[in-house]
């Protein structure tokens, strides 16, 4: 059948807008995510100085029904469609060993094709959950310790025997969990500060160890917006008093791992550290935040960028892709991207870059 030059035209149109709807479709996300935090349970069985987390929630008015196991699972399959091979959910709290169905959802993920971590505080971690890890696939653990003397550990923590707790988790992932990744995370307090570096070499000097992380004081976790937290007493524990001593024990991480040390930290962001306890107020980002490429999942299942936005779905009613997709979340990375708030939350979780912080004197 010979077309005209016009029927020609027409179905040339056609075609082409075909192929323009389809690649519209099926684009990839202009940012994509790169990293992701499931806050599976809130939940927790100790009484922690540093987060609050144990005391009834302040920022949660309404008391909405959790995601059911199916739910998370839903929400890493839609997550699994715009991420990369090696991309890793990270596992937080509370304490994520807390929450019903933990292992089954993170083998689960490791089937999707995910990489898996979990912080933990070690206190479940005994031969039997071990084994369990084991089986279900778990690349790494992060146990929280703050220091090798018992009762800092321990008061810091708000409940006795946690510090031999999370020293025996080592030894149970150690001998039932071949091949875990094993972390300590480590927070710099003034309660602690005496205790950093015998912490460190105890982690270097352990084969069971594959690394520590440090991270700098913040103001507890469920507790109100108060720029003048480190004042208030029931944090003096947390603050250091002496800026200049905690500057050069930090200054020693900075050397130690310049000759080799277990310390995953950028030299450039314990120098940040340094700047930080110095000028805290003064403290804040000199380039763009990169929470826009965030994926954080709270415990009721909602879905955020940046917990300072607000929630843009849920996972109980929201595929994941969809959301981030939205119109709603490209007016909250335009927010992010304008954002001139004197956040702290990346220097420790989601540090990036040559030095992403300055001074602002002025």
């Amino acid at each position: 059948m010979l077309l005209s030059l016009k029927h020609t035209k027409l179905l040339g149109n056609e075609l082409k807008d075909g192929i323009k709807r389809l690649f519209i479709t099926r684009r990839p996300p202009l940012i994509a995510p790169e990293f992701s935090c499931f806050g599976i349970t809130d939940e927790c069985m100790l009484s922690c100085k540093m987060c609050y987390k144990w005391k009834e929630d302040i920022f949660i008015k309404e008391k909405t029904g959790k995601p059911s196991l199916d739910d998370w699972k839903n929400c890493a399959s839609s997550l699994r469609r715009i991420t990369g091979d090696s991309f890793q959910i990270n596992f937080g709290g509370g304490e994520p060993f807390l929450k019903e169905g933990i292992l089954e959802l993170i083998h689960f993920c490791k089937k999707e094709g995910f990489k898996v971590n979990v912080a933990t505080n070690g206190y479940l971690l005994d031969e039997a959950m071990a084994k369990r890890i084991a089986v279900s696939g778990l690349d790494s653990v992060i146990v929280s310790l703050d220091s090798l003397n018992e009762k800092t550990h321990d008061y810091l923590r708000g409940v006795p025997g946690v510090y031999s707790r999370a020293k025996g988790a080592v030894g149970f992932l150690e001998k039932f969990c071949d091949g875990i990744y094993k972390g300590i995370c480590c927070v710099i307090y003034e309660k602690n500060l005496d205790d950093i570096l015998s912490l460190l070499e105890w982690a270097d000097n352990d084969d069971r160890i594959n690394s520590i992380y440090f991270m700098a004081a913040m103001r507890p976790n469920n507790t109100p917006e108060n720029s003048q937290w480190r004042e208030k007493d029931e944090f003096s524990c947390l603050w250091p008093k002496d800026p200049l001593k905690a500057s050069s024990i930090i200054d020693e991480l900075i050397n130690r791992k310049k000759n080799g040390s277990k310390i995953t930290n950028q030299i450039c962001q314990l120098e940040a550290f340094k700047s930080y306890y110095q000028y805290p107020e003064k403290f804040v980002k000199k380039t763009k935040c990169n929470m826009d490429r965030a994926v954080h999942i709270s415990s009721t299942g909602d879905i955020f960028l940046c917990y300072r936005w607000g929630a843009l779905g849920n996972i109980k009613t929201d595929d994941v892709v969809s959301v981030w997709n939205s119109e709603r979340a490209g007016r909250v990375r335009q927010d992010i991207a304008a954002c001139k708030n004197n956040c702290h939350f990346l220097l420790n979780c989601f540090f990036e870059g040559d030095y992403p912080f300055y001074l602002k004197m002025q």
